[in-house]
C-alpha cells in the first residue's frame, strides 16, 4: 500500500503545517503548488502547477494513497469576477475527481466555516454573502455529490486559523498584523472563533483517518468577541487596542467605498463587503464542533503569542522585533 500523501497548496499557511504533520508521522508527501516552498523539507516532492490544470493535477494524484486539497484563494476580495469560482470551486472539483479516478483511498477537502451563515435551515447558495463563500459552498456541494457516487471524500471547515508561518498573510493573520502596526484606529466588534493552525492541520489528518465520507467537520475552538481578542493581543504585544468601536453601518459604508476604489487601483481594499457581512451573519460555533475527531485543544494565548512572535520575526511588525514574546 502506498505511503504517499498529496497536499495541494502545501506551501501555504494550512498546507505547510499539514505537510509537517504528515512528515512527523512518517508519511511520504508530494506537494502541488503555484508557489515555490519557503523551506524545502526532506522527504517532500514539490511539483509546480495549478489545481485548475487538469494534466498537472492528474500527474500529482498519481500513486497517492490520500489527497488533501488545501489549495485555493483565501482572500475575501478578488479583482476578477471569476477568480474565486475558478480557483475555489473549479480547482477543487478537478482535484477531487482526479483523485477519485486515480483510486485514492481518502480525499480531504478544505472547506470553510464561512459558508455556515445564520439561516432558518440548511444554508443554500442564495444565503452566501459574496463570491468567496459562493465558490467554497459549491466546492463543498461537489464533495457531497462525489461521496454520494462512492468517492471517499470528507470535508473539513476551519474557522479562523492563526499561528506562525503564514507567509502570504491570510485574512485572520493580516488582521493581527494590522492591529500590531496600528493601521486601524477603530474596530467593528463581532463574535468570532479562532483555532491554532497546527490544530487545523491535525484535524485534516484525523478526518482522513476517521472521518465519514460525505460529512463536513468544522474545525473551530475558541469563541470570543473581537474586542476580547484585541485585549489579549494587547497584553501579549504591549500595543494598545483601538479606543473606538464603530457600528455595522459605518463599517459597511467604509468597505463599499474601499471596494469601489479598488476597482480602479487594482489593490485589495482595506476591508471587503463580504468580510463585513460575514462579521454579522456567521453561525455560532459549538465549543467542540467535531468531537468525533478527538482533537486536543491548543491554548488560545499560545496561538496568539506564536502569531505575534512570527509576525515580528518575519518583518510584518518591525516595531516589535525586539519586544515580541
Amino acid at each position: 500500500m502506498s505511503n504517499l500523501d498529496l497536499v495541494t497548496g502545501g506551501c501555504g499557511f494550512i498546507g505547510r503545517h499539514l505537510v509537517e504533520n504528515l512528515r512527523a508521522r512518517g508519511r511520504d508527501v508530494r506537494v502541488l503548488d503555484l508557489d515555490a516552498p519557503h523551506e524545502v523539507q526532506p522527504g517532500v516532492e514539490y511539483l509546480a502547477g495549478s489545481v485548475t490544470d487538469v494534466e498537472a493535477v492528474r500527474q500529482a494524484v498519481r500513486g497517492a494513497a490520500r489527497v488533501f486539497h488545501v489549495a485555493g484563494n483565501p482572500e475575501l476580495w478578488a479583482r476578477g469576477a471569476d477568480d474565486f469560482e475558478r480557483a475555489n470551486h473549479g480547482g477543487a472539483e478537478t482535484v477531487m475527481r482526479a483523485a477519485a479516478e486515480a483510486g485514492a483511498g481518502r480525499i480531504v477537502l478544505t472547506s470553510t466555516h464561512a459558508i455556515r451563515v445564520r439561516s432558518r435551515g440548511e444554508p443554500s447558495e442564495a444565503d452566501m454573502l459574496g463570491p468567496y463563500t459562493r465558490a467554497k459552498f459549491r466546492a463543498e456541494l461537489a464533495a457531497r455529490r462525489l461521496a454520494a457516487e462512492g468517492a471517499p471524500v470528507v470535508s473539513v471547515a476551519p474557522t479562523m486559523p492563526i499561528g506562525p508561518c503564514d507567509d502570504n498573510l491570510t485574512p485572520p493573520m493580516k488582521m493581527i498584523a494590522d492591529f500590531l502596526n496600528r493601521r486601524n484606529p477603530a474596530y467593528l466588534d463581532f463574535e468570532t472563533n479562532l483555532i491554532d493552525v497546527r490544530e487545523v492541520a491535525e484535524g485534516h489528518v484525523r478526518a482522513a483517518e476517521a472521518g465519514e465520507a460525505g460529512r463536513t467537520y468544522v474545525l473551530g475552538r475558541h469563541n470570543l468577541m473581537l474586542s476580547e481578542m484585541l485585549k489579549r493581543l494587547g497584553a501579549i504585544s504591549g500595543v494598545p487596542m483601538p479606543g473606538r468601536r464603530i457600528p455595522y453601518w459605518l463599517a459597511w459604508t467604509a468597505a463599499a467605498v474601499s471596494e469601489a476604489s479598488s476597482r480602479f487601483t487594482g489593490r485589495a481594499p482595506r476591508a471587503s463587503l463580504e468580510g463585513v457581512r460575514l462579521a454579522r451573519a456567521l453561525a455560532p460555533v459549538p465549543d467542540d464542533p467535531s468531537p468525533e475527531l478527538g482533537l486536543s485543544e491548543w491554548p488560545l494565548d499560545r496561538a496568539l503569542g506564536d502569531a505575534v512572535h512570527w509576525l515580528a520575526e518575519a518583518g510584518h511588525w518591525p516595531e516589535g522585533a525586539d519586544r515580541a514574546p
